[in-house]
């Protein structure tokens, strides 16, 4: 999380789904205790789309993604994102 006063928008794309990711990684390495070294894979289905991620010892960057035609240069979580939810229906 960013103090309100070095925030910034640009840094703040695909926050949601970056919550997730550390919230499943803080959790699992709770139960499994901070010292574990095996990785984990977050899958996040929402109603809409699902994402899915990695988190091994400390998160996956990447700086430079293309979200529906349109390329976003900033750093961020490596998450996968497909429109395919719990309430998506193919007809």
């Amino acid at each position: 999380l960013s103090p309100i006063s070095t925030f910034r928008g640009s840094k703040a794309i695909l926050s949601g789904p970056a919550g997730g990711v550390v919230g499943y990684s803080e959790t699992t390495r709770k139960i499994l205790g901070k010292d574990s070294t095996l990785p984990i894979i977050g899958f996040d289905m929402g109603g809409t789309s699902t994402d899915v991620s990695r988190f091994d010892i400390e998160f996956e960057l990447i700086f430079e993604t293309s979200i529906a035609g349109v390329s976003i240069q900033a750093p961020q979580l490596d998450i996968n994102t497909v429109a395919a939810g719990g309430g998506s229906r193919l007809f």
